[in-house]
């Protein structure tokens, strides 16, 4: 039967993929690496529906961005499409993409899903579209559908796509869904609504994303960009509310005069701060704040604005600042930009404790990525038991992929010395003349591309006859699309592209560059955190978890080594990919049993831009 549901012809490691999960997931939760390209999607679908099928239960998928969702319905579509089976599924998206109503106001402004629920819970008892919902479901809708086709046939029909998502739920046997659902427990209650989450396989893909996504989804930070707008708000809404002015310009003052001696973030007494003011009184200040807040975001709905609050987010935050100022885990984190100005951070460092709680809500979990290598320490990142766990080997034909670490070349120390930069660059060159197809230099943090870019970066690739793509922090979505749209044509032009990014940043994960798009690699350091006091006080945190050793392990080294890992796996999508890679950091030669065998298997240690120029010229013509 698996045979028959798997859409394609197996390749390499494939059967046994499915075997570990058949005899393995009514027992235990599994967490499985696999490289990108291995087929962990349909592989996953192929073991699971049957027993799902079986046994009453729902598959749901969870993905870190709602840009991902889509993917393993596609898959089910094609299980379904090739084997002729009834499996429903679909891929489901919030308010803010699938609101009817808020598209037809046309809003100026960017609606972000606080804002879209906001309009919703004002609107929906009147809105046309929720009053035309059946109260049951089509026939129609038993083909596994994108959530894009959803919205659709919905607005065909002229009605809710988002609450027509809710009906479909107990119909499905497998939901995409993002990370959201999971983590965030205000909205866990969508996953619970008609699909019974405890009696539901939950599929976590690119599962090495939880420990930054646990981290972001309970941290919050207020500016002084925000606490200036508050300010403007009050005056504006509340011409009585001298009080509410006073105090965030005098909260602000405060702020800053913290600041005056640092030089980037300190830590901050956000209990004693409290204390001076009285708490009694900062609680009955932070109400205030609140429901001014919420008179801003109806008089600007009303002007047809962005329903949001500076005032409301404040409250937000000083509310769930009060809550965790004696937490253990939870840290404020007081710094400044190069400009001067301040932003006060709440960081949430409690991955284990929050994720452990999660993963016996259902009755197994999958997690899969190509980046969970060692597991154990992996599971016991995200505070998971019960489990078995394997690693499968890379698809990659070991003639295809050639791995260079270069023994001259390292970005540690606080700042990238002038020789140093200088002779990345040289190495950079190099590696662009002789490469002759699209190549990809990523920085292990913007500070180092900023350095790059001072020693020549941009002119070497012009130089060169290429075209120069660069990554800035902070762009737009849109901007960040165009970019790589146009890169991945280079790859059919006589012109091709260099793309100068980082290890952190959009396109150093979650991209494809599969064939010709990308056949050369760079990396630019090790992606260690800067060892900011934010940073000092992540680690500080982990070693009174895990001892002063693993500690360190955990929160610094194998999140710096799956960012490197990710970048590396751009440039291979497909067994037939190619690509020549460069680990420009002398310290890659202690971590290789953290990087992907790809990697591991063959590599060559070059001491000079000399041997890097031999060694990149003989892999190129082999590959080639």
């Amino acid at each position: 039967m698996h045979k028959e549901i798997f859409p394609y012809s197996f390749r390499e490691y494939q059967k046994e993929f499915l075997e570990f999960i058949k005899y393995n997931v009514d027992d235990k939760n599994l967490v499985i690496n696999a490289v990108t390209g291995f087929g962990k999607t349909p592989l996953i679908l192929a073991a699971l529906l049957p027993k799902a099928f079986h046994e009453g239960r729902k598959i749901v998928w969870v993905v870190r961005t709602g840009n991902e969702i889509d993917r393993p319905i596609e898959e089910l579509k094609r299980i379904v499409e090739k084997g002729g089976f009834k499996f429903f599924g679909f891929s489901f998206r919030g308010k803010r993409d699938m609101c009817l109503l808020i598209k037809d106001m046309k809003i100026k402004g960017k609606i972000d899903h606080e804002d879209a629920k906001y309009i919703c819970d004002l609107h929906k008892n009147d809105c046309i579209y929720y009053q035309n919902l059946p109260e049951r479901v089509f026939y129609r809708f038993r083909d596994p559908m994108l959530y894009s086709q959803i919205l659709s046939e919905c607005k065909r029909l002229n009605i809710c796509p988002y609450y027509f998502q809710l009906k479909l739920l107990p119909e499905a046997t497998v939901i995409s869904m993002s990370y959201n659902y999971i983590l965030n427990e205000n909205v866990r209650w969508v996953v619970n609504y008609g699909l019974k989450l405890k009696n539901a396989f939950l599929v976590v893909d690119e599962a090495h994303n939880l420990q930054n996504a646990c981290m972001s989804l309970n941290s919050d930070s207020i500016s002084e960009t925000g606490i200036l707008k508050a300010v403007r708000e009050a005056k504006s809404f509340y011409p009585k509310g001298g009080e509410l002015v006073d105090f965030l310009k005098n909260f602000l003052k405060f702020l800053k005069s913290e600041c005056e001696d640092v030089e980037e973030e300190k830590e901050f007494d956000f209990k004693g701060f409290v204390q001076k003011f009285g708490q009694a009184e900062f609680v009955n200040m932070i109400k205030r704040l609140h429901r001014v807040g919420l008179i801003v975001r109806m008089e600007r709905f009303r002007k047809n604005l962005v329903p949001r609050s500076s005032l409301y987010h404040l409250s937000l935050f000083f509310e769930n600042s009060i809550k965790n100022f004696d937490v253990e885990g939870v840290a404020f984190i007081l710094s400044k930009d190069r400009k001067g100005k301040v932003r006060l951070e709440m960081f949430d460092m409690r991955v284990s404790e929050t994720l452990s709680n999660i993963w016996n809500l259902s009755y197994r979990c999958i997690f899969c990525s190509g980046t969970l290598n060692p597991i154990d320490e992996f599971t016991r990142v995200i505070g998971l038991g019960n489990y078995v766990g394997r690693s499968f080997p890379s698809i990659f034909d070991e003639k295809n992929v050639h791995t260079i670490i270069t023994s001259y070349l390292t970005t540690k120390g606080e700042e990238l010395e002038k020789e140093m930069a200088k002779s990345f660059i040289n190495s950079i060159n190099i590696f662009i003349k002789v490469i002759k197809e699209n190549i990809a230099i990523y920085a292990s943090s913007y500070r180092i591309l900023e350095n790059l870019l001072d020693s020549g970066l941009e002119k070497v690739v012009v130089e060169n006859g290429r075209r120069f793509f660069l990554e800035e922090e902070g762009m737009s979505g849109k901007k960040g699309r165009e970019i790589l749209d146009s890169f991945k044509e280079c790859s059919k032009s006589e012109q091709k592209g260099v793309l100068c990014a980082t290890m952190f940043g959009r396109f150093s994960e979650g991209v494809d560059f599969p064939g010709k798009e990308l056949e050369g690699v760079f990396l630019v350091g090790v992606p260690f955190e800067r060892l900011t006091v934010k940073t000092k006080l992540y680690i500080q945190y982990f070693q009174k978890l895990y001892g002063e050793k693993e500690g360190k392990y955990y929160a610094y080294i194998l999140p710096a080594l799956k960012r490197a890992s990710q970048a590396l796996g751009r440039a291979l999508r497909s067994k037939e990919d190619k690509a020549v890679f460069v680990l420009g950091d002398k310290r890659y030669k202690r971590y290789l049993n953290l990087l992907p065998d790809f990697v591991s298997k063959s590599y060559k240690i070059v001491r000079n831009v000399e041997e890097l120029s031999q060694e990149s010229l003989k892999y190129y013509k082999i590959l080639s």
